[in-house]
């Protein structure tokens, strides 16, 4: 989903987040199909290996390649 409307009494208005496929990989997976899909990838893997096998599902191989580049949160907190 890229299109959203909003409704207010100062007016309506269409907009586009403007979130690319990585992003859209994760915000726009909302339909029960999705979900089905969320818990099935979930189910497979461990927790710290969710995002990278969701972008394979995805199929967006190139930025699950790049997760192993990212510091941990337990990193960036030391």
């Amino acid at each position: 989903k890229r299109d959203y409307y909003y409704q207010s009494r100062l007016g309506n208005r269409v907009f586009d987040l403007g979130l690319g496929p990585v992003a859209l990989a994760f915000a726009g997976a909302a339909t029960p199909e999705d979900q089905r899909a969320i818990d099935a990838v979930a189910s497979a893997v461990p927790p710290d290996g969710f995002a990278e096998a969701w972008l394979r599902h995805r199929g967006l191989g190139w930025a699950a390649d790049l997760i192993p580049s990212f510091p941990s949160l337990e990193e960036t907190a030391a």
